[in-house]
């Protein structure tokens, strides 16, 4: 009899362990396998979840915007501005506007700055000065881009000057041979296609030389509209043209210069200047 109790008090032992393991198995935290398992798939997920790339505008989309709206600035100015900021700089003349405007006037000459910029180009060669040969030689590049535009356009349009009519919409389309030569106006070509020279190779280097060198540009433009010389239009165009001569030339010189740096090749332009006419002499030396 004792021995059937015992037996029967080891069995109830036995089977409440075995009933507190499974219990104990169900209701207890995951596994270390089964955490480590998670933590990876969530890294894994957060390092492959990228952000989708924004989307960029390709230099060619980016100029045509630019072209679209210069062009849309200047036909609201042609048809808004020109005439009324006419009529208002000459109303509000003064002796102080006009002796400044005396002063920054002869900035926008191409004769006295073509051969300032061919001397500065040939003592660029002459000291070995990366940046001063440069500039130089991109400014009497863009002068020459620009004059030969601008004179183009002149002979082509023919528009009347402010100081020959109140209305900014008389041209001489087509005229061989007119006095009439308003648009664009050649001193705010030259002033800025100097300027975006100067500023596009020691900009970068020195910031007080963009605000410095655009600053005066823009009084050579603004003086040609106080002393009644161009529209408002005319000097919008003048700073086009100045601004891509420069911009182009800028780009003929790094082309240049790179693929002769690659080639192993010694390039020299050096500008010539006369009382009359200027030129390049460009040479190539293995």
């Amino acid at each position: 009899m004792k021995l059937a109790v015992s037996r029967i008090t080891f069995l109830l032992l036995w089977a409440v362990n075995i009933s507190t393991q499974a219990q104990t198995t169900q209701i207890g935290p995951p596994s270390l396998a089964l955490r480590d398992t998670l933590s990876t798939s969530v890294s894994l997920a957060d390092s492959t979840r990228t952000e989708s790339p924004k989307p960029r505008l390709s230099p060619a989309v980016k100029v045509m915007g630019a072209v679209l709206a210069g062009a849309a600035v200047w036909t609201a100015t042609y048809a808004w501005v020109d005439e009324p900021l006419q009529k208002y700089m000459q109303s509000h003349r003064t002796k102080p506007l006009d002796e400044l405007a005396k002063v920054v006037e002869p900035m926008g000459r191409q004769r006295l700055f073509l051969p300032a910029t061919g001397t500065l180009a040939v003592i660029g060669f002459a000291l070995g000065d990366p940046n001063l040969r440069k500039a130089g030689t991109v400014s009497f590049g863009s002068l020459l881009i620009s004059g030969g535009v601008t004179g183009f356009i002149k002979n082509q349009v023919h528009r009347y000057r402010p100081s020959g009519t109140n209305e900014n919409h008389f041209y001489d389309w087509g005229m061989d041979v007119s006095e009439n030569t308003s648009f664009p106006s050649s001193h705010t070509t030259v002033a800025f296609a100097v300027a975006t020279s100067v500023s596009s190779v020691y900009g970068k280097e020195y910031r007080i030389v963009s605000p410095l060198a655009y600053g005066m540009a823009t009084l050579v433009g603004l003086s040609r509209i106080n002393d009644n010389a161009h529209w408002a239009t005319d000097v919008m165009a003048g700073v086009a043209l100045g601004y891509l001569s420069a911009k182009g030339s800028l780009l003929f010189y790094n082309l240049a210069e790179s693929k002769l740096s690659n080639r192993k090749r010694r390039f020299t332009l050096a500008p010539q200047v006369g009382f009359s006419s200027a030129s390049f002499t460009a040479s190539v030396t293995f």
